[in-house]
């Protein structure tokens, strides 16, 4: 597995770090010291459901089984096996019984978004307009930003990313398709122009207030996380909760502005393979996956279309 790790191409030092310490933490304690051809069918399903007893995640077992299927197939190419015991396993489902996306109204929203401290404001509507990462938006320059097309756009080139040792960098975007276009409505535009005119075309567009690298963790604990606390349990200005102003009942990540962007486009009625190029998914799938659930009209449209078709061929009930 260390031979794997180490042949694989096209994956950034995070990556490569993050395998490293699954074989260190969950595979080698359970399968390194069996030989690669030693391994089959029930020893992959005991590892998994060794995996299990640890209490992790099905997300983080299902990333580490991804792993381990990706070296056997590398064994297999290399000659130290015939096949790849993990086909075929069956992983854990996740027992959440909600959907973890928070999708917020245009109400919601703006109701938040006043909580917000204005310095960071324009930084909160870029991420709810454009649907970018956060680690895309705050690797913005002035210079990725053009004004003079119509409409405006931000060209999304690169994004934060962690090397091996956890620091992090300023290096290409998660995917190809990642390297995207994004265009803007008039209102951002407007919002963003005073930053614009502040700053050198090689500057970060959006900063910390001392003119620094903003980190996600400290914008959380600084910025998203009183805001969110002063729109969901608001007070009066000696301090006691005020039950007569609007409130909001949810409790949103930053991520969730991404979504709440997908779900207004999707509203809006604008197309999947457009919303995957403005998000830049890699594949149409993870659109598709993520926000079929947001798409209620198409499934109204895909109903009266059936219907249609249907219509002269089911012999109609008495009465009706």
């Amino acid at each position: 597995m260390r031979e794997h790790i180490d042949l694989l191409t096209g994956i950034g030092p995070n990556a490569r770090a993050s395998y490293g310490r699954y074989l260190k933490h969950h595979i080698g304690p359970l399968l390194g010291t069996a030989p690669v051809s030693s391994i089959g069918y029930r020893e992959v399903a005991g590892f998994i459901r060794g995996l299990s007893a640890k209490g992790l995640s099905p997300k983080t077992i299902a990333n580490i089984h991804g792993l381990l299927s990706a070296s056997m197939t590398t064994a297999v190419r290399l000659g130290y096996r015939p096949d790849n015991p993990c086909v075929g396993v069956s992983l854990p489902k996740s027992q959440l019984t909600h959907d973890e996306m928070t999708v917020l109204t245009r109400d919601e929203f703006a109701l938040l978004l006043s909580k917000v401290a204005p310095f960071y404001q324009p930084f909160v509507l870029t991420l709810v307009a454009t649907g970018l990462r956060f680690g895309e938006a705050t690797a913005l320059t002035a210079s990725d930003v053009d004004v003079s097309t119509r409409p405006a756009t931000i060209r999304v080139t690169k994004a934060w990313k962690r090397d091996e040792d956890s620091r992090y960098y300023v290096g290409p975007p998660k995917t190809k398709r990642a390297r995207r276009t994004v265009s803007l409505p008039d209102d951002l535009v407007d919002v963003l122009l005073p930053l614009l005119a502040a700053k050198r075309p090689d500057e970060l567009l959006f900063t910390n207030t001392t003119g620094q690298w903003l980190s996600s963790s400290r914008f959380w604990t600084s910025t998203w996380t009183p805001a969110l606390d002063a729109a969901c349990h608001p007070v009066r200005p000696d301090g006691t909760p005020d039950p007569d102003v609007p409130r909001l009942t949810k409790r949103p990540r930053v991520h969730d502005l991404r979504h709440t962007h997908a779900s207004w486009m999707l509203a809006a009625g604008t197309d999947l393979f457009v919303l995957q190029r403005r998000l830049g998914h890699e594949s149409i799938t993870t659109t598709t996956e993520t926000y079929a659930h947001l798409m209620p009209d198409q499934q109204k449209a895909a109903a009266a279309a059936a219907a249609k078709a249907l219509s002269g061929l089911v012999p109609r009930a008495p009465g009706r």
